[in-house]
């Protein structure tokens, strides 16, 4: 049996969210919110526990708050735009958008929260997440629908399982509060939670997916936050960081290069775009292309197409020795390139159909992982 975890120290943080870096593939939000949100919360005194999913109440309510949006860059234009309406005078920050949006789902509901659970393993998806159940007071859980950061909530493990996702409650940064209650299916809520947050400038949370603990214990993804905890403490390494995180997750070490080509579109509420790694060292001669949106989801060697999602295509930036997340992607930067195995639950044909490239919007097939890359 699995048992619960307790991060004590600013070193326990920091493996975690090196290891949430990694997981999120590219996205999941940036590290340095999670950190000042959790940093916060250890200088608070409060116990910063990971409650392992068996020891989760069976009775117990659990819901999921993340937050919704693109996570490009702020533009220079959309800064001028938030100025103009007096959107620059924000009231909340991290993970207190994230408390109003669970607040919110307690007050439509009547109903109180015994804990929550992270959408995503990423920097503030993850991080400011655990650091609202612990300013709210409640059990944060040991697992995700993913296992990795995701685009879009169809491609969680809820949506493939038909599991109902509303209502679902909406807060930003000033306060603006709003609640979805009925919709078609799962694209419509997904698509009415992405116009909200570019109303929101991005800066919005989403609390939903209230289920009982016994349910939550069979459609989510275990152990995302001690695995992400193991992944950080590997790759506090003298030796490769990128040799270490690939055998932290069983993965493999594709190779390594420069990036450069970088094409990146902020649009519909996603982060889009292309670069490709010119291969250095011992990848000397190669060439390697990347699609992401928000997250990577398609890697080619050459020409050839060799990892896809639901798998995990990982960067290590060499400069900074930690994991890269695309908001700060640019040309020049050296990089390592990992590919891991999805968790079982992604490997049935319903997972792989609502995750596949075509579902996100490359016209690329599906490719299975493979280790003789």
């Amino acid at each position: 049996m699995k048992e619960s975890i307790v991060l004590r120290t600013e070193q326990d943080i920091e493996d975690m969210l090196a290891g949430f870096a990694f997981l999120g593939t590219g996205g999941g939000g940036p590290v340095e919110a999670g950190r000042q949100s959790l940093l916060d919360c250890l200088r608070k005194g409060l116990e910063l526990k990971v409650t392992a999913l068996e020891e989760i109440d069976d009775d117990g309510l659990y819901c999921c708050p993340f937050f919704m949006g693109s996570i490009a860059p702020k533009t220079q234009e959309i800064l001028h735009e938030i100025e103009r309406i007096g959107f620059d005078q924000r009231k909340y920050y991290l993970e207190e958008i994230l408390m109003g949006a669970v607040k919110t789902l307690e007050d439509f509901t009547g109903k109180r929260m015994k804990g929550i659970y992270i959408a995503e393993p990423g920097g503030s998806n993850g991080g400011c997440c655990m650091a609202a159940a612990y300013k709210l007071g409640l059990q944060l859980v040991d697992g995700d629908p993913a296992g990795r950061a995701i685009p879009e909530a169809t491609n969680g493990l809820h949506a493939i399982r038909n599991i109902v996702s509303l209502p679902a409650a909406y807060f930003d940064s000033w306060g603006n509060r709003n609640l979805t209650l009925e919709t078609f299916n799962d694209h419509a809520m997904e698509r009415i939670g992405k116009y909200l947050s570019q109303a929101s400038f991005g800066e919005m949370g989403e609390a939903a997916y209230i289920m009982k603990g016994r349910d939550l214990k069979r459609n989510v993804v275990p152990d995302t936050i001690s695995k992400a905890l193991r992944i950080g403490r590997a790759m506090r390494t003298d030796g490769d960081i990128v040799e270490a995180a690939a055998q932290a997750v069983e993965g493999v070490v594709v190779g390594r290069g420069v990036i450069k080509n970088f094409e990146p579109l902020d649009s519909g509420g996603y982060y889009w775009g292309t670069y490709e790694i010119e291969g250095e060292s011992k990848s000397a001669g190669e060439r390697y292309r990347i699609w992401f949106k928000n997250e990577n989801h398609v890697l080619w060697k050459g020409d050839t197409v060799v990892c896809t999602s639901p798998h995990l295509i990982s960067l290590i930036d060499l400069n900074e020795n930690f994991p890269l997340n695309n908001s700060n992607l640019k040309n020049g930067i050296p990089v390592g390139i990992v590919i891991s195995e999805a968790h079982e639950y992604y490997q049935t044909p319903e997972a792989i159909r609502a995750f596949s490239p075509r579902v996100l919007g490359c016209p690329t097939d599906y490719v299975p992982f493979r280790r003789d890359i």
